[in-house]
């Protein structure tokens, strides 16, 4: 697996401040760990990253993979005004199968 890390200031590309940038890129902070792969196959994330992160017990993932890199991204469950969006177009999308259903 293989993990780059930036720790290097921003570089500005000449011309750029004729361009009107006059203040540097925000740097954004990063925090690295390591951990193995277990014998049952899990990952544990470094207590710093999860502390970090804000992760907690039971938070989901979604896992991409290419080549030797692997990325988790955490999913974060629907507002709920979001949930009840989804529960109004499910309703909908019922309502209109059971009529069609009915009138066929």
């Amino acid at each position: 697996m293989t993990t780059i890390l930036h720790n290097k200031p921003a570089k500005v590309r000449p011309g750029k401040e004729a361009q009107g940038r006059t203040t540097p890129r925000k740097r954004t902070t990063r925090t690295s760990g390591t951990t193995r792969l277990s014998i049952k196959g899990q990952v544990v994330i470094p207590e710093a990253v999860c502390q970090r992160v804000g992760l907690k017990r039971g938070d989901q993932f979604l896992v991409l993979a290419d080549k030797d890199t692997i990325c988790l991204r955490l999913l974060h469950p629907p507002s709920s005004r979001e949930w009840s969006q989804i529960q109004e177009l499910a309703n909908l999308l019922t309502t209109g199968t059971n009529q069609t259903s009915a009138s066929a």
